[in-house]
């Protein structure tokens, strides 16, 4: 995919940030999920805390972590922050260099998301949604896709936004989401998100896909909607 960015996105932008950040050698342990789920990676503190505040906080500050430069995430997936260490040392995250499985990239993409969410990163969250909206063009989220969403972020957020417009244009529209009238009315909040949709959108009468101008779903970079199919190749 072919984006603008407004934020250190461009390549060499980039390898001077990569740089730059690896002339502080300190490493850090960041152990993730929960019991026998548990992973551990090894990675550049200087790293971490240029890209997200909250290893910033817990690292520069008075937290027991910035002297045991051991952080514990054990309510997030480790599959999610794996993508989140490949992005931090390439500023990539295509999902051919991953995994074969778009669905599953997908999956892990939604919670890649949240986990930007929750270290406040709005790159790294903006690169997952631009997966996600690349994924969109090739195949259609599923009813357990969007329950994800719902259960990984928060309300009135760009990632349930992105969810709502997709059940709108599908659903309503072409019918080939697989989600019945039931499955929407038991994703909770859903039911209220596209009916407020509803009022401003309405496929049935020639409305175009809302994915192809995807900039509303990002938060820092722009968005050139003529290159999104190219993403997933």
């Amino acid at each position: 995919m072919v984006i603008t960015a407004k934020v250190e996105d461009s390549i060499t932008d980039y390898k001077h940030v990569l740089l730059s950040s690896l002339q502080d050698t300190a490493i850090v342990t960041v152990r993730v999920g929960s019991g026998e789920e548990v992973k551990s990676w090894a990675v550049h503190k200087g790293l971490l805390t240029h890209h997200s505040p909250f290893f910033a906080a817990a690292l520069n500050g008075f937290f027991k972590e910035s002297t045991s430069n051991v952080v514990e995430l054990i309510e997030d997936s480790p599959e999610a922050f794996n993508l989140f260490v490949y992005w931090l040392y390439t500023g990539d995250l295509t999902p051919g260099k991953l995994t074969s499985d778009v669905k599953r990239f997908a999956r892990i993409a939604c919670l890649a998301w949240a986990l930007g969410d929750k270290l406040q990163c709005p790159v790294f969250q903006d690169r997952a949604m631009l997966q996600l909206l690349a994924f969109h063009k090739h195949a259609w989220l599923m009813e357990d896709a969007i329950r994800l969403i719902y259960n990984v972020s928060p309300s009135g957020s760009k990632l349930r936004s992105f969810a709502a417009d997709i059940v709108c244009y599908h659903q309503l529209g072409d019918q080939r989401l697989g989600i019945g009238v039931d499955g929407i009315m038991a994703v909770e909040d859903l039911t209220r998100d596209v009916l407020e949709k509803l009022v401003k959108f309405d496929r049935m009468e020639g409305g175009e896909d809302p994915c192809d101008e995807g900039s509303s779903y990002l938060k820092v970079l722009a968005f050139e909607k003529c290159k999104v199919e190219k993403d997933m190749e």
